[in-house]
């Protein structure tokens, strides 16, 4: 004789099944996972709060940032709260690089991190500057705090990086990465104006970079873009193929003027 679990499902069947991460209930059709974490059943997907990083559903446990943010208990287990650990890190993958690409920087650029308000205040005084004339920004799309979880900032002589306090280490390093492309180019190609190129190094960057750590799923994701993300990494990775490395970079001066 078999038992029943508290789900009304017999141990032995319970072997087969998968059971929601959310509600705990088998999962007998659709389900849904999210940066392979899962299973999520259709109903909770459909009904429960989000994720404010990776967009699963909320279970009991979760953390709200100062901000309004609110973090599933995945994405917290990594989650880079501290500057100095954010510091370190940023350190890190900049030798993964120099290692991987070659790049450089040559003015001191460091990382700060930022709630979601103040990432929104330092994108509307970096809006301001372009409207005004001045190139401090280190891209021509428009941006949406919401959105947005790391930016390259440049006002005068001072330059930095912005990135989303609360970010899971892997995708930490994936945005640090992508805005530290964005600073090799403003120092080395500053006239490069093709949104496609300018936004497909940086993935493309970036890209290289989280595969050194093996995120699978976060290139997967990157590559899967319909965007002009999606579309300039695309293209780059088409050049390395046929040229190199040395071959996206110098795609960059061609198109820089």
């Amino acid at each position: 004789m078999t038992s029943a679990l508290p789900h009304g499902v017999c141990s032995t069947c319970s072997q087969s099944l998968h059971f929601c991460l959310a509600c705990g209930q088998p999962v007998k059709n659709k389900y849904y996972q999210f940066d392979g974490v899962g299973p999520y059943c259709q109903e909770c997907y459909q009904t429960r709060p989000r994720c404010d990083v990776c967009s699963a559903p909320l279970t009991h446990e979760y953390w709200q940032l100062s901000d309004g943010r609110v973090i599933c208990a995945n994405c917290h287990s990594t989650a880079i709260y501290d500057p100095a650990a954010a510091a370190a890190l940023y350190s890190e993958m900049r030798q993964v690089v120099d290692q991987l690409l070659g790049l450089r920087l040559n003015i001191p650029t460091g990382v700060a991190l930022v709630d979601r308000n103040q990432l929104r205040e330092v994108i509307r005084q970096q809006t301001n500057a372009v409207m005004q004339g001045n190139p401090a920004s280190s891209t021509a799309l428009p941006l949406v705090a919401e959105n947005t979880l790391g930016l390259y900032a440049r006002r005068g002589m001072r330059r930095g990086i912005y990135i989303q306090t609360g970010l899971p280490r892997l995708l930490f390093l994936q945005i640090a990465a992508h805005e530290y492309a964005h600073a090799w180019q403003a120092e080395n190609y500053p006239m490069l104006r093709d949104e496609r190129i300018h936004e497909g190094f940086a993935e493309w960057v970036a890209y290289r970079v989280i595969g050194r750590y093996r995120y699978t799923r976060g290139q997967e994701r990157m590559l899967s873009r319909q965007d002009i993300y999606g579309q300039g990494l695309r293209w780059a990775l088409e050049v390395e193929a046929q040229t190199g490395i040395h071959g996206v970079i110098n795609a960059l001066s061609a198109e820089n003027g």
